[in-house]
């Protein structure tokens, strides 16, 4: 686990449990001894790929934590993914805790790997975007690569992306948008790759002319990507984006685009069906 991830997830829990004041969970205070042990069951009800289970031993840190498979192992309706030994308290006041981590990524891991086996056999990265909830990136965008996708842009520091808002303020300005963006870009931060979003062909190959190392084909048709691919002849790593879908994902995967990013695997994952039972 990354330094960055960890130190995320130790945050996340740490709020979580104190949004949800297990200290003062007085249904379980009431009914439930002090020193009371139990044992819990945490299964799925429906086919997933897990994602999240490496994470219950920092819940349940008062607990022993049997995992009974791990995150991007596929599991069917019933499977018992995990067991929980401890404080029987403690296992009921932060059930809600676990469940919410697991089902959200859980989700996403599940939703990642539909588009990947719909892309399966072609040469083309599914990618995640910056469309994530704030707060919980790190661990959305290790869902997705729990769930055999690749990971895009964690922030704004790490690749120089040109969309059409910069390029529509240049051309306000009088400038050749694209050349003049990539010249800003290079003389600024030489380091950095940039990645030009187009929306046609004659774009596309200025953007190539103009040294991009990634190009964005935003919102184009899969006959159009085709077309894109051919022009641009390997020369730039293609990222196909907008209104692609798990019913056309494979239409875009078979023009042989390098990848293909996808904002509604962040933002737009459903929650699995996960639940927890003392055994």
């Amino acid at each position: 686990m990354s330094t960055g991830l960890d130190i995320e997830i130790a945050s996340l829990i740490h709020n979580s449990l104190q949004e949800d004041c297990v200290c003062s969970d007085y249904t379980t205070l009431a009914c439930i001894d002090e020193g009371t042990h139990a044992r819990a069951e945490i299964a799925c009800k429906e086919p997933i790929v897990p994602a999240g289970l490496s994470f219950l031993s920092k819940i349940f840190s008062g607990c022993e934590v049997e995992l009974m498979t791990k995150d991007g192992e596929r599991s069917s309706a019933g499977d018992v993914l995990a067991i929980i030994s401890g404080p029987a308290r403690e296992i009921l006041s932060r059930e809600r805790t676990a469940l919410n981590l697991l089902q959200h990524l859980s989700g996403i891991a599940t939703l990642v790997s539909s588009f990947v086996k719909e892309a399966r056999g072609f040469p083309c990265e599914i990618l995640d975007t910056r469309k994530t909830i704030p707060g919980l990136r790190l661990l959305q965008k290790y869902a997705v690569v729990v769930g055999g996708g690749v990971n895009h842009r964690l922030d704004l520091s790490k690749l120089v992306v040109i969309k059409d808002n910069h390029l529509n303020f240049l051309k306000a300005k009088g400038a050749s948008p694209i050349k003049s963006a990539i010249e800003k870009v290079r003389t600024l931060y030489p380091h950095l790759k940039i990645e030009v979003e187009v929306e046609n062909l004659p774009d596309l190959e200025e953007a190539i002319s103009c040294g991009a190392d990634r190009v964005l084909l935003d919102n184009m048709s899969s006959a159009l990507v085709r077309e894109a691919v051919e022009a641009a002849r390997g020369r730039v790593y293609l990222e196909a984006s907008g209104g692609i879908n798990l019913a056309n994902v494979r239409q875009y995967a078979e023009t042989l685009v390098n990848g293909i990013s996808i904002g509604a695997l962040t933002h737009s994952a459903r929650a699995v069906d996960v639940h927890l039972t003392l055994i």
